[in-house]
């Protein structure tokens, strides 16, 4: 099956930045971080929770879901045809 994951850079809301430093705990992917992890943006030096970058990224997220939709209900279509044929 394909693999349909996607990894979506997260912005700094006050300079555009994608460079962080986590503040809590060492974090090589903040996937797996709490969300309430804090992290400071490595140019402006403003600090957010996970969770408040998920939040501020919330538009280049849902993009990407709808993105991630579209291929999907296009795959299976594909599939469903090739089933019926």
């Amino acid at each position: 099956m394909k693999d349909y994951s996607r990894k979506i850079t997260l912005y700094c809301p006050l300079c555009g930045n994608d460079q962080f430093e986590s503040l809590d705990v060492a974090h090589e992917d903040a996937v797996d971080a709490p969300d309430t992890v804090r992290f400071k943006c490595s140019d402006c030096k403003s600090v957010y929770t996970k969770a408040e970058l998920i939040e501020s990224n919330n538009e280049s997220i849902e993009d990407n879901i709808e993105e991630v939709q579209k291929e999907l209900l296009k795959d299976f279509e594909k599939k469903l045809k090739k089933i019926f044929k």
